[in-house]
């Protein structure tokens, strides 16, 4: 690299974390976090963000030192902020993120198992609120095999005791209050699909979330089948991670876009170290005019998706002030 284009200026400055912080934050707050008390979901969003620093740290997604992995999933979960209070949503990414984490411990070593069952069973917890999830297993397995080099006999115990250790220890108490009928009805939507490529529950502001998030999959793939080749092994190995899932996320949301909020949240977890990578690691003239108008369209969707809950909030707030005063 001759120089340092805006670009990289701004993906490696120490200020990019803090301002995505605010951006999302001021968002979450116009939403009504502190109207509709909200804190369980920061709290989600916040632990995960702080993994995907911890992550990207101990892989070296990025070869530079730069926080724009955690900053870009930030400003994608904002462009999405109508995810934000349903709190399904941020446990599913929660679970992902931290699945993630776990995985990416496994090393061809004793220990492997061992992070394999506490990866699963994070993925056994995201069951548990959508669990459509379940359809990922396979898929897992087969980035565990071919990318981490990790299954084996134990890992895939391990991974099978995960996933069932959320149900063992919380599934007595749910039949206790809800009754046995519960179990039944939790997963008869595995096999039960409505007609393929619905949309119409798809609104405008919905769209343009997903909409956005594919465009930015369809960059941070394409860059990285170009320039991947660059990083370590291990490194290209856990990018193939991401993409894999980010396409199969894509499909299964074509085919049934009734889970768009949940399948949303999984596209924007995968989507941010890919387009994270893109951002910091090139340095031409076009790269550095596509980053720039990445970052308008991405604030200006913000500021749209965010528009109709802060005027909602905001008049709510002006018209319980307006209480106190003596008219």
């Amino acid at each position: 690299m001759g120089y340092k284009r805006l670009q990289n200026t701004v993906t490696e400055s120490k200020a990019l974390m803090p301002v995505a912080a605010a951006i999302a934050a001021a968002a979450c707050y116009l939403t009504g976090l502190v109207e509709q008390e909200l804190w369980m979901q920061l709290v989600c969003l916040a632990v995960s963000t702080i993994l995907l620093l911890e992550l990207n740290s101990a892989n070296q997604l990025l070869r530079v030192n730069s926080q724009a992995t955690a900053a870009t999933y930030l400003l994608l979960v904002a462009t999405a902020i109508f995810l934000f209070p349903k709190i399904e949503n941020s446990i599913m990414q929660l679970c992902i993120v931290a699945l993630y984490y776990m995985l990416f411990h496994c090393k061809l070593h004793d220990e492997s198992p061992g992070w394999v069952f506490y990866g699963f069973f994070c993925l056994g917890l995201a069951s548990m609120v959508f669990v459509q999830v379940l359809y990922y297993v396979p898929v897992i397995w087969v980035l565990m095999a071919s990318c981490l080099r990790a299954f084996n006999a134990k890992t895939f115990w391990a991974s099978i005791i995960g996933l069932a250790t959320p149900y063992w220890l919380g599934g007595p108490f749910i039949i206790f209050f809800q009754g046995g009928d519960v179990v039944a009805s939790h997963f008869r939507p595995l096999w039960e699909f409505l007609p393929l490529a619905d949309f119409k529950g798809v609104g405008e502001h919905e769209w343009l979330a997903i909409g956005w998030t594919v465009t930015l999959t369809v960059i941070g793939v394409v860059h990285y089948l170009n320039s991947g080749y660059q990083d370590k092994i291990r490194t290209r190995l856990l990018h193939e991670i991401f993409i894999t899932v980010d396409i199969v996320t894509l499909i299964f949301l074509i085919l049934q876009p009734q889970h768009y909020e949940l399948l949303l949240g999984i596209m924007i977890v995968n989507t941010s170290p890919l387009i994270a990578h893109y951002m910091t690691l090139t340095h031409t003239w076009l790269t550095n005019i596509t980053f720039q108008i990445i970052v308008i369209i991405t604030l200006a969707i913000i500021a749209y998706n965010v528009w109709m809950p802060s005027s909602n909030f905001l008049s709510n707030t002006a018209i319980q002030a307006c209480s106190f005063l003596p008219l």
